[in-house]
């Protein structure tokens, strides 16, 4: 029986023979799988004898579940990889979903890993996608974390994967583009927009003033107007869903306006529960003794059941983490300008 550390070893070589679009690139949102174009899906099972080679878009299907040890299905299913990639590279437009299965004995248990892929790129606008669901090591739904470029982290949740578009790190091919340039070329290449519903997008990572996409001290207005309307407003606080399983609270303040009418609400605190935010690489599911030992983190009070820990001041901003049952739950930054520690406190009570 394979020893766990050599299955992982061998997911991860596995992982680098996904199509192309799972190289690393600049991610632009989430994607739930869902295939972009209009086309015939070809199901070809474990070979690689494809009905419609000559398509454009093209979209197959492979069964990759016979990664055997026993039968040698590993070494038949690596040898088969070089043709599969092959027919995507003379393609504009691809889209790919595949079953993955590693077992000792075809059919039998233990599973060794198992995941459902679905990748494409679009080479008339330079970009790609991947998306992992069901993963599982020894039979187990796994967290896919560790396996994902770190840029790729916020869009994905803890029940075992997720998805990202991302542009290509190659630019578009003029070629394709011009298959394209017609809204009647477009009609018969595109069926749908990729879309991830109920919950925004997780944006960057957390950076200066900045988590993902919300920033301290913005208008409350101008923070709506880019990320829409919140799930949930309550107590001077605003949630919204995060791709992820995962979620973004803001808190604010009033104060008066330059101009002496009226009051305009700022952000003075941010609650992210999002993996991929991260302070020097230590966010959501991190271990408490890896948490204080990056960070330096000293006790500042308690709230509920977490207990609140405070990175070392910086005169911009002030991080915390929420800690509980031994891992992060939470990381927030506070404006140290508008909110004293007792201030903050009330604040991050109102967030959770």
């Amino acid at each position: 029986m394979l020893r766990t550390a050599s299955a992982l070893t061998l997911l991860t070589v596995l992982c680098l023979a996904a199509p192309a679009t799972a190289q690393v690139g600049q991610p632009l949102g989430p994607w739930d799988g869902q295939n972009p174009f209009n086309c015939v899906n070809q199901d070809v099972g474990t070979g690689t004898d494809f009905p419609h080679p000559h398509a454009d878009p093209f979209c197959v299907e492979f069964d990759k579940t016979n990664q055997n040890v026993t039968d040698f299905g590993i070494v038949d299913f690596l040898s088969k990889e070089p043709a599969r990639t092959g027919i995507a590279a003379t393609k504009c437009f691809y889209f790919q979903q595949d079953h993955w299965t590693g077992s000792v004995v075809q059919g039998q248990n233990p599973e060794i890993w198992h995941w459902d892929g679905r990748y494409f790129f679009d080479e008339a606008k330079g970009i790609g996608g991947v998306a992992v669901h069901n993963f599982r090591i020894g039979g187990q739904p796994a967290d896919f974390t560790p396996y994902v470029p770190a840029a790729y982290r916020p869009y994905v949740y803890p029940g075992g994967g997720g998805g990202v578009i991302v542009a290509q790190e190659s630019n578009p091919n003029p070629q394709c583009a011009k298959k394209v340039d017609t809204p009647r070329e477009r009609r018969a290449v595109y069926g749908s927009a990729p879309r991830y519903p109920g919950c925004i997008a997780p944006g960057g990572r957390l950076r200066g003033r900045h988590v993902g996409r919300v920033r301290l001290g913005e208008p409350r207005k101008k923070l709506w107007s880019r990320l829409g309307k919140p799930r949930r407003t309550k107590h001077r606080v605003d949630r919204w869903c995060l791709v992820g399983a995962a979620s973004v609270r803001t808190g604010y303040r009033s104060r008066q306006t330059s101009h002496g009418e009226g009051h305009a609400s700022r952000v003075t605190t941010i609650v992210s529960t999002s993996r991929g935010h991260t302070i020097h690489g230590v966010g959501r599911g991190t271990k408490t003794a890896t948490a204080k030992r990056e960070l330096n983190l000293r006790p500042r009070f308690k709230l509920a059941a977490a207990r609140v820990l405070e990175a070392p001041r910086n005169p911009k901003r002030r991080a915390f983490v929420g800690l509980h049952h031994g891992r992060v739950r939470w990381v927030a930054l506070a404006d140290p300008h508008e909110l004293s520690t007792h201030g903050i406190r009330t604040a991050l009570h109102r967030s959770l």
